[in-house]
């Protein structure tokens, strides 16, 4: 088993209709965006994930070359709304991370400001509040953002995805009429 194997049987996959974005796909189209490679190859015609010139199915979506057109490259809508989904998801993500950020500093004020043992010893009340700041910052941090963020990011974001799907679809169709 290699490590591609594994890391596909841990991945996530939505049941809602629409094929995107495959790890493939998402990898291609996170290099095109960071300017690495160009939108150019072979791609499935129907969830435009990356195929090989030999391949008769696509590995993703088991569509067959001969019933859809292969693509030469992903089309701009499909790109701009794996950038939109990415973009929401890391609102939403950074959003919750901060919270618990915020939720750190002001616990740890309050707890030092109501514990008696703090009231004469600033000392004290200094470590215990750099010790909440440093491990309550971080744990608050990953965990909200982590998630409750990346849940909700992910949601909202696929209902992006959606309907870009949707409406790429209904161009699609309405071209081919």
């Amino acid at each position: 088993m290699t490590n591609q194997d594994f890391h596909d049987e841990r991945r996530y996959r939505p049941d809602d209709n629409c094929p995107l974005f495959s790890l493939r796909l998402e990898n291609h189209l996170v290099d095109v965006l960071n300017g690495a490679v160009p939108n150019r190859g072979n791609f499935c015609g129907y969830c435009f994930s990356p195929m090989g010139l030999e391949e008769a199915l696509c590995a993703e979506c088991q569509s067959d070359s001969t019933s859809t057109e292969r693509l030469d490259q992903v089309p701009e809508e499909i790109v701009l709304a794996l950038k939109k989904q990415r973009s929401i998801e890391s609102r939403w993500v950074n959003s919750f991370a901060y919270l618990g950020v915020l939720i750190a500093i002001v616990g740890g004020i309050v707890f030092v400001l109501v514990t008696p043992i703090f009231d004469d010893r600033l000392i004290y009340a200094t470590v215990a509040y750099g010790l909440i700041l440093l491990i309550g910052s971080r744990v608050l941090a990953g965990f909200l953002g982590g998630y409750f963020g990346d849940q909700i990011g992910y949601s909202k974001g696929r209902v992006q995805t959606i309907k870009a799907w949707n409406s790429y679809r209904s161009k699609k169709q309405i071209s081919s009429q």
